[in-house]
């Protein structure tokens, strides 16, 4: 029995990729215009829309947008945004089948190629060296750039560095190994003078990185 979905007069190649695309995601871009309390953002769009005349119209903002971000089980990732801060728009299409449709002068936001009421933000993926913060991972190595605390488990103790604190003690043992003193018995020196010894580690202590660990 022959299936009228494939029949070329039915569907074409054309028709058939839109319709698996129709339903799927597309992806707009814009600025965040303002960070809510509740943790969506007001976005103002990167497309200027424009009345068939030339004449460019207001910047269109969608309000209360949800940030989606990376999160799994094993893994999850959240920063604060900030105003300015570039975003994905992801959204269901909305296609205009015809020109035909529109029939206002004015390329309102109803025209547009997505739904408004679908829109989902994610940060726009440009990595940024102005960043506070700067994670990047190469052939298993792990660097992390920052300019405030990093805590781990914690931050009521310190971590100290192994090369100062290595000199330090390093330091102490050719002090103990110099220091002489005069045989009380015999009256006779030994060596030289007795000195007053003291251990300093405190550049050895990490600023940035704190545990409770």
């Amino acid at each position: 029995m022959t299936d009228s979905v494939f029949l070329s007069e039915m569907l074409t190649e054309r028709s058939l990729i839109e319709s698996v695309l129709s339903g799927h995601y597309i992806i707009d871009y814009g600025f965040i215009k303002k960070v809510n309390a509740d943790g969506t953002v007001d976005v103002t769009h990167a497309k200027q829309l424009k009345t068939l005349a030339g004449k460019t119209l207001p910047a269109t903002v969608t309000t209360g947008v949800e940030m989606l971000t990376v999160s799994g089980t094993g893994f999850s990732l959240k920063f604060d945004y900030k105003k300015g801060d570039r975003v994905l728009l992801l959204g269901l299409k909305d296609f205009i089948q015809k020109v035909g449709e529109v029939t206002s002068a004015t390329e309102t936001t109803a025209y547009l190629h997505y739904s408004r009421e679908t829109l989902k933000a994610l940060p726009l993926c440009v990595f940024s060296d102005e960043a506070k913060v700067k994670v990047e991972i190469e052939a298993g190595t792990v660097k992390v750039t920052t300019e405030k605390n990093i805590e781990l488990n914690g931050n009521s103790k310190q971590f100290v560095t192994w090369a100062e604190l290595n000199q330090a003690l390093q330091s102490l043992v050719n002090a103990l190994n110099s220091h002489t003193h005069s045989n009380g018995n015999q009256g006779r020196p030994t060596g030289g003078p007795i000195v007053s010894l003291s251990l300093d580690i405190s550049s050895s202590k990490t600023k940035t990185i704190l545990t409770g660990g």
